[in-house]
C-alpha cells in the first residue's frame, strides 16, 4: 500500500476539511453525551473488560450500571482495556475519537476516484453513530481493511480484520466475500486459523478458558434473545426483514431473507472474467459493505454507518444522471431518520415510516448486484 493512500499527510484538501469536520463532530456528540449523562453504551462496553478480569457474565443485565446489555463477543471485553482502564470521561472521548479516525483512515485507503466525497455522503449516519456510541465506525472500518490490505499483499492483517470483526460482531465475516481475488490462498487460510486461535485465547489470560468458553456459550444466546427482541421493536430490525414484515403484517423467517439475500450477492461471481478488475472488485466492496446491514434483525439507524461507505463507492461508477442523484439523495434523507426525531408518535403508530430507511439503501444494493454482473473490463486499471 502506497504510503499516499494511508499517510495523512498526504491528505487532499477536501480530506483535510472532512477530518476536521468529522473530528468537531465527535467532540459535539462527547459533550453533549456528557453533560446529558448519556453514556448507556459506552458504559456497557467499558463494563464488559471488568465483568472480564472479575469473571462475571458478560451478557447479564446490570441495571445499578447501565440499561440493555452487552451482545459482543469475548475478544472485545480486551478490545475495550485501553479505555476501560482511564478515567470514564477521557475513556469515552477517545473510544469516540478512535471510532471516528478508523473509519476515515480506512476509507482513505479506498482506491476509487471521488474517494473524498464519501466523508459528506456518511455525514448524517455519521453522527448517528457517534450519538451512540457504537462500534459500528470501527466495524465498517475492519470490512474495508479486509479489502484493502488483501489488495496489496498484507494478508496477514487482512484475515485479522476479518477475526476480529467476526469474533466481535458476526459482520466482519463479510470479508470473506474478497477470498476470491486472493493469489495466496493457502497461507491466507494459514492466517485465519492462527488469529482465530489467538483471539479465540487472548480474553483466556484475562480470566480462565473455562470462563470464556461459557461465555462463548451465553454469546450465542443472548444474540438469539437479541433477535428475537429485535422484531417487532420500532427502531430495531430497521432492514429488508423489518421493512416486509411491518408492510405485510406477518412473520417471515429470517432465514428465509438471508437464502434470498445470499443468492443476490452470489451472482456476480459468476462473473469470473473479471476477478482482476479494480472497478468490479469495488463493486463487490459496496455490495458487501450493504448486504450486513440490510439482512440483519440487529440494523438500528446508526448501523448504516456501515452500509453508506458502500453506496459512496457504489455513486463513484454509476452514471450521473438524474435516477441516480436522486437515488443519492433518497440515501441521505433516509439517513436522517426524520419521522423519528420529528414525529416520534405518528412513526409509532404507523412503523412502516422508520422501517422504509432501509429501501433506498436496498435499491443501490440491487444496482450494485446488476452492475458487478453485468460488467465488461474495457481499459480498467489492475491492482493485484
Amino acid at each position: 500500500m502506497t504510503k499516499q493512500l494511508i499517510s495523512f499527510k498526504h491528505l487532499s484538501v477536501k480530506a483535510k476539511y472532512a477530518l476536521a469536520f468529522w473530528i468537531a463532530i465527535s467532540l459535539y456528540c462527547f459533550i453533549q453525551s456528557v453533560l446529558r449523562s448519556r453514556l448507556n453504551n459506552y458504559l456497557i462496553f467499558e463494563n464488559t473488560f471488568f465483568n472480564l478480569i472479575h469473571q462475571k457474565s458478560l451478557y447479564t443485565d446490570y441495571p445499578e450500571l447501565h440499561d440493555d446489555t452487552n451482545h459482543y463477543g469475548p475478544i472485545f471485553s480486551v478490545f475495550m482495556a485501553p479505555f476501560a482502564l482511564l478515567p470514564r470521561t477521557l475513556g469515552f472521548l477517545l473510544w469516540n475519537l478512535f471510532n471516528c479516525a478508523l473509519l476515515f483512515k480506512a476509507i482513505q485507503t479506498i482506491h476509487i476516484k471521488h474517494r473524498d466525497d464519501i466523508y459528506l455522503i456518511a455525514l448524517p449516519c455519521f453522527v448517528s453513530s457517534m450519538l451512540s456510541q457504537q462500534f459500528n465506525p470501527a466495524t465498517a472500518a475492519l470490512i474495508i481493511f479486509s479489502y484493502t490490505l488483501r489488495n496489496y499483499h498484507r494478508g496477514f492483517w487482512s484475515a485479522f480484520c476479518i477475526v476480529l470483526g467476526t469474533f466481535i460482531k458476526l459482520y466482519g465475516i463479510v470479508g470473506l466475500a474478497f477470498f476470491f481475488f486472493i493469489k495466496d490462498k493457502k497461507h491466507f487460510v494459514l492466517y485465519l486459523v492462527l488469529w482465530s486461535i489467538i483471539l479465540f485465547v487472548l480474553p483466556m489470560f484475562f480470566s480462565s478458558p473455562t470462563y470464556v468458553l461459557n461465555s462463548y456459550v451465553e454469546w450465542k444466546s443472548s444474540l438469539g434473545v437479541k433477535n428475537i427482541s429485535n422484531i417487532g421493536s420500532l427502531t430495531g430490525d430497521l432492514s429488508v426483514m423489518g421493512m416486509v414484515r411491518v408492510l405485510f403484517s406477518f412473520h417471515i423467517p429470517t432465514s428465509y431473507f438471508l437464502i434470498i439475500g445470499a443468492g443476490l450477492f452470489l451472482l456476480p461471481y459468476t462473473n469470473t472474467g473479471q476477478y482482476k478488475s479494480n472497478k468490479f472488485r469495488m463493486l463487490i466492496l459496496a455490495m458487501t459493505l450493504m448486504f450486513p446491514v440490510l439482512f440483519s434483525s440487529g440494523t438500528e439507524d446508526c448501523t448504516y454507518i456501515i452500509a453508506v461507505v458502500g453506496v459512496g463507492v457504489w455513486f463513484n461508477y454509476s452514471a450521473k444522471n438524474l435516477t441516480n442523484k436522486l437515488l443519492l439523495a433518497g440515501v441521505i434523507l433516509a439517513s436522517f431518520d426524520f419521522p423519528l426525531m420529528l414525529f416520534p408518535d405518528f412513526t409509532e403508530r404507523y412503523p412502516l415510516i422508520i422501517k422504509v430507511i432501509c429501501l433506498p439503501y436496498f435499491v443501490v444494493w440491487i444496482k450494485t448486484i446488476k452492475m458487478a454482473f453485468q460488467y465488461k473490463r474495457i481499459n480498467d486499471l489492475v491492482f493485484t
